[in-house]
């Protein structure tokens, strides 16, 4: 049963007072005892302060998925009458919201809301089927109506309309029996509609052990300097205070004047002036009244354990909560003897007569100075409470909803409990695969293993290669291939270089299929991958070619390495056939990878009219019964579109009832061996069994498989799993019993017994003609008429009617505004969607290209989003402007970057994109993710990711490093002011994945502890990728690069990566390297990076320097292609900085095998490890030290080297980070 609860009863200004912390209490007790329900909160966004702490509050206890906002037009606050429209119309939103939700019933936990906040309830007004019960707490203003009330006709029109909803209800639970008899008396309600399920207080109201300071700073802080008297709750006049005031004025003088009387909580001034005139008019001195305004929940708790007596003197509640809070918290309580109150007090003594000044001061004066009266009401009070279970409420709420559900007379009583699952299938997916192989004979027989580990992969695919033409007998040998191409891109025998040129190619690829699902090329070095480059492919899987151009068409990339003359890589110690059993393995993989179903028994082909069916289980406890198969196969033989039923069975006994069926279509089978079994199964199409060996086997062979399931096991669990399954159950919360035998059930087996025969057949018969060429299911032709259930709605017919129905309401005056955010929430409320959207901010890329690091990182991760998204999600590059307050689709910018233009080309041309870049309207399915940096876009936009978070948007950013803000000095003056009001916006997101382990263990350690959040923020991390070819790399190269490459190879030369700015420490690696020159030492210096800030000195001596264009270089702006030349030119690389949040240089330089220098620093260690020489500290003198050292290591080849030093590819880390965004 999926049961839709409406929570703004805790979200409503009710929050502040028993109603929200009721509300609250009794759905987290629902969500913890709905075995066998499904449960959905409804939050409203108009509400924005409270939904994060009302998901926060169901942190562990229910999926946040199953938490859907849903948005109205505000402010609908009806104490305002020109806000009538938009109430009128978020009330209409939010059922039809509700409704597309496909609830079994919806329960509202606070129906009377609205009237002074944005609030919207309602029973009825476009949702007239759904089944609704509404939690009643009072009907006050209804019976005993206050002077306020009967005055104001705003209030007595708000009530009488919620009443009219409260009438269109199904189900009344109430909240003491109290209220329950105000509801059959008032209402007139039947007593079966309206159940007490009482209430109780939080877990979180107990006893402490508070010290003495602590009780003194409380009592401080409330201006409380006496012993005292509490009371919390609402102000109203049926709270009865006015009288409390006059009756604590009346105790003895000396009772009185050694304590105080102390009002807990948050009250309107209108009230509390009242209070306070009573007070002096009392005789009363100003400091004997405390209000204490505003109270968080931690103190209410220890007001409750430090005061002297509670007292509650109510005239009518509901149930009254404070009370009991108070006994739990070991405080003796007095209370008003009405309405509900005997029941939640449960002692006559603790009592008094709310109308009667002299009743209150009399108990009160009992209680304060009679010992064993006092002890008595807090032993009382020890034990009551304890029999008071939220649990208990909810299981007793959880019934009568599933009783009510079940009586639902708007749908048709022959299937208003059904359920309908259709099975899902771990049947092999039939692909089209292609294989490449074009080497020689002993590559060849090492790629056998990576061969049938393919096959045995996919057993229902078709698997074509290509060879060379020496390899096709081996290649026929296998049994694998459906057809074998040959070509023969090498010679013969001969590892010379390939015979075939590009028009061989082209002709070839014209002889294969247009299509393959995948395409596999084993060979690692790049020879030949033109090949699979031109094969049109879903999936294309090859190593690394190093060639940008190729690299960038194939799908699923592994990291490769250049077989260089003299020197091992990784790749070189691992056996060949293990690198292509790795291909293989990298494929993404599904449920039904490896598993085969077998062929039907004979070829025929089974009719669609035949029907197998299975009537006993081997355990009654799993069977619909042998009486409601005869039926069923009885009403099955009599269908024009049923050729015969074949019944399987184990024994003549169970073949008897079955054998008085006169029909000839009907044939029975008894204790057949299992080939004789499989043999029949094959000549039908369709088995009808219980959760038992007949659906399993049925399923196994291919045969559509309708399974009748009771609730012994779940259908989760052993619903079939091999080709079309459908399962019919009731939902029973009592599944899975796993009991033995039916005399154990308690309810009679109604969760087989509640399956009509009716419903069984009009499902056979539908799937029987849909297995029948030209036959479509008619309604009619089952004997059941639909059109008497309950039907659930598509969004489209739910929407159409949401639309009509606004359409009926006055809205001529509106205007532009008003329209345009009635367009907004009907959009956003659209809870369908085929995939989930993965937002990725580009904001500042989109802008300008930097050309940074973090922005080589950026083009690097988004191209792997993009060109290989992950399953179920959309990928929708997004970003925001200064002068636009939302976020836009950047739809020309990725059309620009992913597709040459002709004057990329040379040709001249420039296209403008017929694209828009719309505005993206959010929805809680989807996913933001803050990929770029921008420090001042993100603070801008604060508001809009706050309600973004609120409407369910998960809100995660990429953290690159926090040194602006730990490291001030080495950054533009302003930068960390900038900086810390980015962060602190990006601190209120559910998740920050950072980029290396030692920013987010800073976090953690520095800046988690000061964020104020409702809920443990998650700090994650991932690893960045070094593969310059796959991150969407600037190409060109200036006209004298090659000049100085080659000047650069004549002495031994140190490179530095990055920005020229103080953090990055160019200016101490200049010293040292001048000392380094002074003494001789044949070194060359080249600094690659645009200029940065703080170094105009720096920068004016290095344009200036003896050395430069000699044995320094400074290379400003320039491409990634050329940053390339130089890696593989260079001897080794400096990364001096001071502080990094990754080190990007270090795995790019590993990646070129180029040895590594780097300052000792947590996140170069874990880039690194020991893959690197770490300087002793961050001055020249050190460095040149270092230097020195490494240079004497370099020498005797003694110095650490990168070659085998770990790193991931640009896929890869796409693939780590998607990992951690999407959970």
């Amino acid at each position: 049963m999926r049961i839709v609860i409406d929570m703004q009863g805790a979200q409503s200004e009710s929050r502040f007072r028993g109603i929200g912390r009721y509300s609250l209490s009794i759905a987290q007790a629902i969500v913890r005892n709905a075995v066998g329900h499904e449960i959905i909160l409804v939050l409203n966004s108009l509400l924005v302060d409270t939904v994060a702490p009302i998901r926060a509050a169901f942190d562990g206890l229910l999926p946040q998925e199953q938490i859907r906002v849903w948005d109205g037009m505000g402010p609908t606050r009806e104490v305002d009458p020109s806000n009538h429209q938009r109430r009128e119309v978020s009330e209409r939103i939010r059922e039809a919201f509700i409704e597309s939700l496909q609830p079994d019933l919806v329960l509202i936990t606070s129906l009377f809301e609205g009237l002074g906040d944005d609030t919207v309830t309602s029973v009825g007004v476009f949702d007239k089927k759904t089944p609704t019960a509404v939690i009643l707490y009072d009907l006050i203003p209804l019976i005993s109506p206050d002077k306020h009330f009967l005055s104001s006709k705003l209030h007595q029109d708000f009530y009488q309309r919620k009443i009219n909803s409260l009438r269109n209800s199904h189900l009344l639970l109430a909240i003491s029996e109290s209220a329950r008899q105000e509801a059959l008396t008032a209402l007139r309600s039947a007593p079966a509609d309206v159940i007490n399920i009482s209430g109780a207080c939080d877990a979180s109201f107990k006893k402490l052990s508070l010290s003495a300071d602590e009780t003194a700073a409380l009592k401080k802080k409330y201006d409380i300097d006496r012993p005292f008297i509490m009371y919390t709750g609402g102000a109203d006049e049926r709270k009865n205070l006015v009288r409390l005031i006059q009756a604590y004025a009346q105790l003895p003088r000396d009772v009185r004047q050694a304590r105080q009387l102390v009002f807990a909580g948050k009250m309107p001034i209108d009230y509390t002036s009242v209070f306070r005139k009573t007070a002096k008019e009392a005789g009363l001195r100003d400091t004997d009244l405390i209000i204490t305004g505003y109270l968080e929940d931690q103190d209410l708790l220890k007001l409750y354990n430090c005061c002297e007596l509670f007292i509650f003197p109510s005239l009518h509640e509901g149930f009254g909560l404070p009370p009991l809070e108070a006994m739990a918290c070991g405080a003796p309580v007095i209370a008003a003897n009405a309405s509900s109150l005997p029941e939640v007090i449960g002692l006559p003594e603790a009592l008094f007569d709310p109308t009667s000044v002299n009743s209150i001061a009399a108990k009160l004066e009992q209680a304060l100075t009679d010992d064993v009266f006092k002890a008595k009401l807090i032993a009382h009070g020890d034990a009551h409470h304890q029999t008071f279970s939220w649990d208990a409420s909810a299981r007793v709420a959880l019934q009568s909803m599933a009783r009510f559900a079940s009586d639902d007379t708007t749908a048709a009583p022959s299937i208003s409990q059904l359920v309908i699952n259709e099975g899902h299938s771990l049947a092999a997916a039939a692909q089209d695969i292609l294989l490449i192989k074009l080497d020689h004979l002993g590559d060849f027989i090492l790629a056998i293993p990576a061969i049938k580990k393919l096959s045995a992969r996919y057993p229902a695919a078709r698997i074509d290669a290509v060879v060379g033409s020496w390899c096709l007998p081996l290649a026929r040998s296998l049994g694998v291939f459906n057809q074998i191409y040959t070509f023969d891109f090498f010679k013969q025998k001969s590892a010379a270089s390939p015979s075939a040129n590009s028009a061989a190619i082209k002709g070839f690829i014209e002889k294969l299929p247009d299509h393959y699902d995948i395409a596999i090329d084993l060979r690692r070095q790049p020879d030949g991958r033109q090949l699979l480059v031109a094969v049109g492919a879903r999936l294309k899987v090859a190593y690394q070619t190093f060639n940008r151009e190729l690299d960038q068409q194939i799908n699923l990339l592994l990291p490769s390495a250049k077989d260089v003359s003299y020197k091992k890589t990784r790749l070189n110690e691992q056996s060949t056939a293990k690198q292509m059993l790795a291909l293989i393995d990298a494929i993404p993989g599904r449920d039904d990878d490896y598993l085969a179903a077998p062929e039907f028994a004979r070829k025929a082909d089974a009719g669609g009219g035949s029907i197998a069916v299975f009537p006993y289980a081997g355990n009654e406890v799993k069977e619909w019964g042998v009486a409601n198969f005869k039926d069923l196969v009885g009403k099955l033989a009599e269908h024009t579109a049923v050729d015969n039923i074949h019944v399987y069975v184990m024994s003549d006994k169970e073949a008897r009832p079955f054998l008085a069926e006169q029909s000839p279509k009907i044939k029975i089978h008894v204790a057949l061996a299992y080939d004789a079994l499989v043999e029949s199964l094959s000549d039908s199409s369709l088995c009808i069994a219980n959760n038992s060996f007949g659906a399993h086997i049925g399923s196994y062979l291919g045969l559509t498989v309708l399974g009748i399931y009771g609730g012994h096991e779940t259908v989760a669990e052993w619903a079939p799993v091999f080709g079309r399954s459908i399962v019919l159950h009731t939902a029973e919360e009592c599944s899975p019993c796993h009991i033995a035998a039916k005399e154990q059930c308690p309810y009679g087996l109604r969760c087989l017994t509640k399956i009509k025969v009716a419903e069984v057949y009009q499902k056979a018969i539908e799937l029987v003609q849909t297995a029948i060429p030209g036959s479509e299911p008619s309604a009619s032709a089952t004997g059941l008429q639909l059109s008497t259930a309950r039907k659930i709605r598509s969004q489209g017919s739910i929407g159409r009617d949401l639309i009509a129905s606004i359409s009926s309401l006055n809205l001529e005056g509106w205007g532009a505004h008003n329209r345009f955010r009635l367009a907004q929430a009907l959009a956003r409320n659209q809870t369908a969607r085929e995939a989930r959207r993965i937002c990725v901010d580009i904001s500042m890329l989109v802008a300008m290209d930097a050309k940074s690091g973090i922005q080589r990182v950026v083009r690097a991760l988004l191209h792997a989003f993009v060109t290989q998204p992950p399953s179920g999600f959309e990928i929708l590059p997004v970003y925001t402007t200064p002068d636009y307050e939302g976020y836009r689709h950047a739809a020309q910018f990725m059309q620009r970057w992913l597709t040459p233009t002709d004057e990329a080309k040379g040709g001249g041309t420039r296209h403008e994109s017929s694209l828009r870049d719309e505005a993206v309207l959010f929805t809680d399915r989807d996913i933001f993710l803050g990929l770029d940096l921008h420090p001042s876009f993100v603070p801008a936009r604060e508001v809009l990711l706050r309600h973004m978070r609120n409407l369910g948007v998960q809100v995660k950013f990429v953290v690159y490093d926090l040194l602006p803000i730990t490291m001030p000095k080495n950054f533009p003056l302003g930068i960390e002011a900038v900086f810390t009001q980015w962060f602190s916006t990006v601190m209120q997101a559910q998740e920050l994945i950072c980029i290396s382990k030692a920013v987010a263990d800073e976090i953690k350690a520095d800046f988690l502890p000061k964020a104020e959040g409702l809920k443990p923020m998650r700090i994650t991390h991932f690893q960045l990728g070094c593969d310059i070819d796959n991150s969407v790399p600037t190409t060109g190269i200036d006209a004298d690069a090659e000049v100085l490459l080659k000047q650069i190879k004549t002495s031994t030369t140190f490179l530095m990566v990055g920005t020229i700015e103080p953090r990055k420490n160019h200016e101490q690696v200049l010293l040292a390297f001048e000392q380094l020159w002074s003494a001789g030492e044949d070194i060359t210096l080249v600094l690659v990076g645009k200029f940065g800030w703080n170094i105009d000195g720096l920068a004016e001596k290095l344009r200036g320097h003896p050395q430069a264009g000699a044995k320094l270089f400074w290379l400003e702006g320039i491409s990634d292609q050329y940053l390339q030349k130089l890696y593989e030119t260079c001897d080794a690389l400096i990364m001096a900085s001071v502080g990094e949040g990754f080190g990007l240089p270090l795995i790019e330089a590993a990646s070129y095998d180029l040895p590594l220098l780097a300052t000792d620093l947590a996140v170069f260690r874990e880039v690194a490890g020991d893959y690197a020489y770490y300087f002793d500290g961050f001055t020249a003198r050190e460095i040149k030290a270092g230097v020195v050292d490494w240079l004497a290591l370099y020498k005797n080849q003694k110095h650490p080297v990168s070659t085998d030093m770990p790193y991931v590819t640009w896929q890869e880390s796409a693939f780590q980070l998607l990992k951690l965004v999407r959970h």
